[in-house]
């Protein structure tokens, strides 16, 4: 497994150097103009990559960006979710808006400005941050904490995922975290919301009741005695499923208990040759919510069950939520999940740092070259170290 991973990292190190353009981190190489952009999450990805292993490289594409995205936040606060250096072709999402742009180019800058103290670029990028705290505080509606994601407005563009979104929540409070550790401040009541966050999104018996959010909905939850943080919350109900970006984040942020460890150490023997998928159970058209997913899409349906957001194997997820597994004492099982993707790659001669896999066929799926792919093999090389 460590030659395997050792090759694969040699090559995504190469294909993340590939991507460093003067305005910031291209999605991929591939000649397609939509890959040819500056994407935001894509971006802040890879230079979150490049942070944790002291690459100046990626530290400097992570820089460029910023400041590129910045140069095109809208006046409402919004980054955009990808720009198109030198013109005026601007995309702040597609059937709908991205809630994570913006907490992503929060925490990427906090991140930056930790690691470099670069007090230039910081200069340049704390308008742009504070703007976008604001754009942030506005969609949480309710003004009681927790932003509010619209259906597909995050990186899961074409599958059903909103609400009171895990995700979303975990990389607001991380950046606001962060932003608080360098300038002092932040919003009104986050000691509050971080420890109603942690509560209400894995319900345990253990948990302070004066934090449920709603009290029938948590309830519920609780008696399904869920083994991972849950995917997300809707007035009502909470949708249990696993989403491995928003667990990888939430376990960074949050840490795990000893319970907890215990719980997704179960999970993840469950799951389909030892991969994880982006999120889990897929959805088959039986399921209640399929008419969200069969009709979600800009060009052509993507999300048969096993693949893209429906069950696919995205490396950059999977390979956070090793790096945060292991982080958190459980290196034995992001180990048996290393080692089934490497042994999966080594099996597939067509691999080329695609975006997703499919858990059931192993078939690769989706764009090549992806710097998302590249920088979760990073995150699994972290792991294995760790």
């Amino acid at each position: 497994m460590e030659l395997a991973l050792s090759s694969l990292y040699k090559d995504a190190i190469t294909l993340l150097h590939q991507l460093v353009t003067p305005h910031g981190f291209l999605a991929s190489t591939i000649e397609a103009d939509n890959y040819k952009r500056i994407w935001a999450r894509d971006s802040v990805v890879c230079g979150l990559a490049g942070l944790w292993i002291d690459d100046t490289v990626l530290i400097k594409g992570l820089r460029d960006s910023l400041l590129t995205l910045a140069k095109y936040q809208n006046e409402l606060g919004a980054i955009p979710s990808n720009v198109m250096p030198n013109s005026k072709d601007v995309s702040y999402g597609s059937l709908a808006g991205r809630i994570d742009t913006n907490t992503w180019f929060i925490l990427g800058s906090c991140l930056y400005y930790q690691k470099t103290q670069d007090e230039e670029t910081w200069k340049l990028l704390k308008p742009s941050i504070q703007k976008s705290r604001a754009f942030l505080k506005a969609t949480e509606f309710n003004n009681r904490g927790w932003i509010y994601t619209p259906l597909s407005g995050n990186w899961a563009d074409e599958y059903p995922v909103h609400g009171y979104t895990l995700y979303d929540n975990v990389l607001r409070l991380w950046g606001e975290q962060l932003w608080g550790e360098i300038t002092g401040e932040t919003f009104s009541g986050f000691e509050n919301i971080k420890q109603k966050t942690k509560t209400n999104f894995w319900p345990s018996e253990e948990n302070d009741r004066a934090l449920i959010y709603q009290q029938p909905a948590f309830e519920k939850a609780l008696q399904e005695k869920q083994n991972h943080f849950t995917a997300f919350i809707l007035p009502g109900v909470y949708d249990n499923r696993f989403d491995a970006a928003g667990n990888a984040l939430a376990i960074l942020f949050f840490g795990l208990s000893e319970s907890q460890k215990t719980s997704i150490s179960t999970f993840v023997e469950t799951l389909p040759k030892h991969l994880v998928p982006a999120f889990w159970p897929m959805i088959t058209p039986e399921s209640t919510d399929w008419n969200l997913l069969e009709g979600n899409y800009s060009f052509a349906f993507k999300n048969q069950p096993g693949d893209f957001h429906n069950g696919g194997v995205w490396p950059v997820w999977m390979g956070l939520f090793c790096y945060a597994l292991s982080q958190n004492g459980l290196q034995d099982k992001a180990f048996k999940i290393i080692n089934a993707f490497t042994d999966t790659t080594v099996k597939n001669p067509a691999w080329d740092f695609q975006e997703y896999i499919n858990p059931k066929t192993l078939q690769l799926g989706g764009k090549t070259k992806m710097g998302y792919s590249a920088s979760g093999i990073v995150f699994m090389k972290l792991a294995m170290e760790a």
